[in-house]
Formats: structure tokens, C-alpha cells, sequence
């Protein structure tokens, strides 16, 4: 799809439904990009302390020997979740109330495999031609989440073509948008919803994402 397009559409939205951060966008790469930050390699970082550097123009690069944590590793589709994945979301983060319904939530999300070295993600406006983004990632508050959630409808027969799914703040942002490309009706995806996450975020901000097709 054409880089200028997807920039023409950006702006065009944007005179209506205003962001508080710059749209971001991810894509796969074989080669690191020229302007790009990495978590350091057997550290672990969430990628949403890089959220700020995107937004200034950086390009967040993530691969399998750098995902910033074991999380991201899994959600982005470069590893399978460890065996013990279920219990340390339920006895160390608390998120689910037994172990059998962590390995359930693992078993749902059910990630899609990364089809190239590296995941990108960079502000939407960068793109360039030959780039395929994938996912359109659009950090706004409610009253533009609105608008978003009204437009998602729009143009459809049913009024459920937004979800606020229980996820990890990366599963919201990527995993879930992009395994709704391949849905004969994608629906976008209410993220940020993680606790972890939102101390790296304003209290006002969340992100309204999905495959870039549908933004279109």
C-alpha cells in the first residue's frame, strides 16, 4: 500500500480526532533501521519506557535476541511462552486467580509467528515507500476514543468492531490488531488496559489500535 496514502489518511483524521502522541505504526524489517533504539540485549525493558523516543522520531527495533522482556519475546511471535508462563502470571503478577487460567490465557492468545528478524515500530508520518506497516497504533484520550469507537461502526452491520480485551500492554498494541488482519471483519483493539503498563503512559492516554488496512 502506498506510504503517501496512509500519510494522506493520517491527516485527514487527524483534522477530526486528535491525538495526544503521534501515530506510531509497526512493521517487519531484515535489517535494523538507521535511526533505531534497542533494549539492551539480557536486560529487561519494557518497550513502552521507548514510547517518548518514537515519538520524537526514533524507530523502536525489537528482535528475538533483544525483545526487551520474555513477554514482549512471546507476544511479538519470536519465542513460545515458557512452561512455566502460566504460573508466574498468576502467583507473580496476580493477573489471573489460578495457574490453569494463566496457561489458559497463553493458550488463548495464541500469537502469530514473526515473519521477519525484526519488529519496528515507528510515528505512522515516517513511513516510506516500499515500507508495509502492518499495525496503526493511535495514543488518544476518551473523548477522541469516541470518535474512534464511532467510526469503527460506521460502516458496519454490527456494533461490537471494538474490543477492550484483558491483555499485556504489547499484546494490545501488536499481537491482537495484527492477528485481526486476517479476520473477514477486523475489529480494533482498546489497549493499555495493562497495569504495568500505565505507569509509563499519562493517566489520560491510551491507544485505539489496529491492521492497517482497517485504518485505511
Amino acid at each position: 500500500m502506498s506510504a503517501q496514502r496512509i500519510k494522506d489518511s493520517l491527516r485527514h483524521i487527524e483534522n477530526y480526532i486528535p491525538s495526544r502522541l503521534p501515530a506510531m505504526s509497526w512493521r517487519f524489517a531484515s535489517v535494523p533501521p538507521g535511526n533505531a533504539v534497542m533494549p539492551e540485549a539480557g536486560a529487561w525493558t519494557c518497550m513502552f519506557t521507548f514510547v517518548d523516543e518514537v515519538a520524537r522520531g526514533k524507530q523502536l527495533c525489537l528482535s528475538v535476541e533483544q525483545p526487551g522482556c520474555s513477554g514482549a519475546a512471546c507476544y511479538l511471535g519470536f519465542k513460545k511462552p515458557a512452561p512455566d508462563a502460566g504460573a508466574f502470571l498468576a502467583e507473580k503478577e496476580r493477573f489471573k486467580k489460578t495457574v490453569e487460567l494463566g496457561k489458559a490465557f497463553y493458550k488463548e492468545i495464541m500469537p502469530l509467528p514473526a515473519p521477519d528478524k525484526y519488529a519496528v515500530l515507528e510515528r505512522l508520518e515516517d513511513s516510506k515507500e516500499g515500507d508495509r506497516p502492518e499495525v496503526v497504533v493511535l495514543w488518544i484520550d476518551a473523548v477522541s476514543l469516541a470518535g474512534l469507537v464511532t467510526l469503527a461502526n460506521y460502516d458496519r452491520p454490527t456494533n461490537d468492531n471494538v474490543i477492550i480485551p484483558f491483555a499485556s500492554g504489547c499484546q494490545s498494541i501488536w499481537t491482537l490488531p495484527f492477528k485481526e488482519k486476517y479476520e473477514k471483519f477486523s475489529r480494533c483493539v482498546v489497549g493499555t488496559m495493562d497495569p504495568a503498563v500505565r505507569a509509563h503512559l499519562p493517566k489520560d492516554v491510551m491507544t485505539v489500535s489496529m491492521p492497517t488496512g482497517r485504518f485505511l
